[in-house]
């Protein structure tokens, strides 16, 4: 849905100061977000900011210690591993460290399990789909991959059973949305872009966030971020309509041939383990790729033979309405 509903946004104002008031603002990680928009940001008083929470300082020491960066020996100290991170690793950082592990407290492992899956694998397949593309940073859109089901936690923090219990019916489906309109009158991803707008995050994240799930043809980040969704169904459940939607979207839209498809499945599988065990995350289950590989030939089959009776039907009624000067 779009922020444009008055009523809807008063609906998740409300909603979003009631959780607010039980987990409070992630502030240290909304400054550090602030010191990184300038290129030109000192490192002390960067490094002095991540030491007021111990968590965001120990989760910054962690990733620049992971295989991500392969650093000769380990780095100890905080100054070393900011310098060493640059800007576009840390912001990734304190996204994921700073405002989603402090919005995760007390989820539900249910939804935490499949909120962390589904986020990772959108931000893994948004940067990949974006290294092939010359309109967007990998970055940006594996930061609104990232973020983009926040929302999800709200829902479940403060409204527990109920969410979970439609979850539970729907998971990722296209009805869940709807299901989540019609009880509290917004979505999870409307809900999750407002609270980030209200986080002073970029206007075109949140924007991408709130119409990605629907809204293909709006920014570069939409489409990314959408055509990672669908990559998301499309790894995790091969069979789903949503799998062919991914093939086609990504075909029509970035240019991936099947062989190109399937090379994107495989490295993003990949890539979300290995990030995975970066954030110390448990995921819902593993990623058949064979399963998805065979699937993406199946529809490349499917569609070239629909695309040949087709051409053969117009040939032959081409046949019979030609002029008699070219009958033989």
């Amino acid at each position: 849905m779009q922020l444009t509903d008055t009523d809807a946004l008063k609906k998740m104002d409300a909603w979003i100061n009631r959780v607010e008031r039980l987990h409070s603002s992630p502030a240290i990680a909304c400054q550090v977000l602030t010191i990184l928009e300038d290129e030109n940001f000192d490192v002390s008083d960067l490094v002095a900011c991540i030491e007021q929470d111990p968590a965001l300082a120990g989760a910054v020491l962690r990733l620049v210690n992971s295989s991500y960066f392969g650093v000769a020996r380990s780095v100890a100290s905080l100054s070393q591993a900011v310098m060493l991170l640059g800007s576009r690793s840390l912001r990734l950082a304190v996204l994921s460290f700073g405002l989603l592990r402090h919005l995760s407290e007390d989820t539900p492992a249910q939804v935490y399990n499949a909120f962390w899956t589904r986020s990772l694998t959108k931000a893994v397949g948004a940067a990949l789909i974006a290294r092939r593309t010359t309109q967007l940073r990998a970055d940006e859109a594996h930061s609104a991959g990232l973020l983009s089901e926040v929302g999800m936690l709200l829902l479940a923090q403060e409204d527990t059973d109920k969410f979970v219990e439609m979850f539970s019916v729907f998971q990722f489906d296209d009805d869940l949305w709807d299901a989540e309109v019609s009880v509290w009158g917004f979505d999870h991803s409307a809900l999750g872009a407002r609270l980030l707008s209200r986080w002073h995050l970029p206007e075109a994240t949140t924007t991408a966030i709130a119409v990605h799930r629907t809204a293909p043809d709006h920014s570069p980040l939409a489409q990314h971020l959408y055509a990672a969704d669908l990559l998301a169904d499309a790894l995790w459940t091969p069979g789903s309509p949503r799998a062919s939607q991914a093939r086609t979207y990504l075909d029509e839209e970035f240019g991936y041939s099947v062989d190109d498809y399937i090379d994107l499945a495989t490295l993003a599988k990949q890539r979300i383990d290995e990030t995975a065990a970066l954030y110390q995350c448990r995921l819902s289950g593993e990623i058949d790729i064979d399963a998805v590989q065979e699937a993406a030939r199946r529809q490349f089959v499917e569609t070239a033979l629909e695309t040949a009776l087709d051409l053969d039907s117009l040939g032959g009624l081409d046949q019979l309405a030609a002029p008699e000067s070219f009958m033989p």
